[in-house]
């Protein structure tokens, strides 16, 4: 819970900051800025909320445990930044219709680049995190936080250019190259959220796990091929961090509950190495001893 508190701290100081320097100096670029910061306040909140219980272990009224609680802040996550994005493209839309003078570019430049340090250092700090509790919604803020310092990085270098055409005299490209790069870094911070709200609602709606999770799941059962007699399927879903496996087997028919639990034990200990978090279980059905004719065995097994 640490790193979450810290940055909801973060945010809520950039977000102060970004909302009134940039319209005391008319930037709408800065003032963006310190709206997505705003946004972000919000969904620190629900990370906090979604962490803490999405960390409870499973119990008799959630079987899955509670690992969906990621998935709606998520989802959450990607409305709010939607609702901005339609607030600062009417601003910037209205702006090129009627640019006004910037004359502070190098106080927000430099502002920008100091915000481009404490967000860089966030981020690491919170990709550590992420990779040390493996939880998806950690992953997810850290993408944000790392996307946050890249485009401060791009707002500084923006202001940089503007300060430039406007010791030049030309002002109104200026505060047009304000604009234009809002809009643009807006389609880039929104496009994070709205990956991940896919994955998120992906997970929500029970979805089948990607295709090369599949594979490896399948490998690992083919590397025992010589311990069943027939593979029928995989069942696959994703809860938080969880990854839920269900395989369909069909074993000798005299095979005993000790060796089907070693069988299971063998695959899950396969899968864990590449999926960690994954939970495996494994349905065994005894084979219809469709091997036998005229009472002597054929089963490929035994031979």
């Amino acid at each position: 819970m640490f790193m979450p508190t810290i940055a909801l701290i973060a945010c809520t100081v950039l977000a102060v900051l970004g909302i009134i320097i940039g319209a005391s100096a008319d930037s709408l670029i800065v003032e963006t800025n310190g709206w997505i910061s705003a946004v972000e306040i919000i969904n620190a909140a629900l990370f906090i909320m979604a962490v803490e219980r999405s960390t409870k272990s499973a119990d008799f009224q959630f079987n899955y445990g509670y690992g969906k609680y990621e998935s709606l802040a998520i989802l959450s996550s990607s409305v709010l930044l939607t609702v901005i994005g339609i607030y600062v493209t009417v601003e910037a839309v209205n702006t090129f219709g009627n640019p006004t003078e910037t004359n502070n570019f190098w106080f927000l430049a430099t502002y920008s680049f100091l915000c481009f340090i404490l967000i860089r250092t966030v981020t690491l700090h919170m990709k550590k995190a992420a990779a040390n509790h493996q939880i998806p919604v950690l992953y997810f803020d850290a993408d944000l936080w790392e996307a946050d310092s890249w485009m401060e990085l791009a707002v500084s270098v923006n202001l940089i250019i503007g300060g430039i055409l406007h010791a030049y005299g030309y002002d109104a490209i200026a505060r047009y190259v304000d604009s234009g790069s809002a809009i643009a870094l807006l389609a880039y911070t929104v496009s994070i959220p709205l990956r991940h709200g896919k994955n998120a609602l992906d997970q929500i709606l029970d979805k089948t796990l990607p295709e090369n999770v599949q594979m490896d799941i399948l490998s690992s059962i083919i590397a025992r091929f010589d311990s069943f007699c027939e593979f029928r399927a995989v069942h696959t879903r994703q809860s938080g961090r969880d990854i839920f496996i269900e395989i369909d087997l069909i074993l000798p028919f005299d095979w005993t509950l000790e060796q089907s639990r070693e069988l299971e034990k063998n695959i899950a200990q396969d899968l864990k190495e590449k999926y960690p978090t994954s939970i495996m279980r494994l349905y065994a059905q005894p084979c219809p001893r469709d091997c036998f004719r005229n009472g002597e065995c054929f089963c490929p097994l035994k031979q």
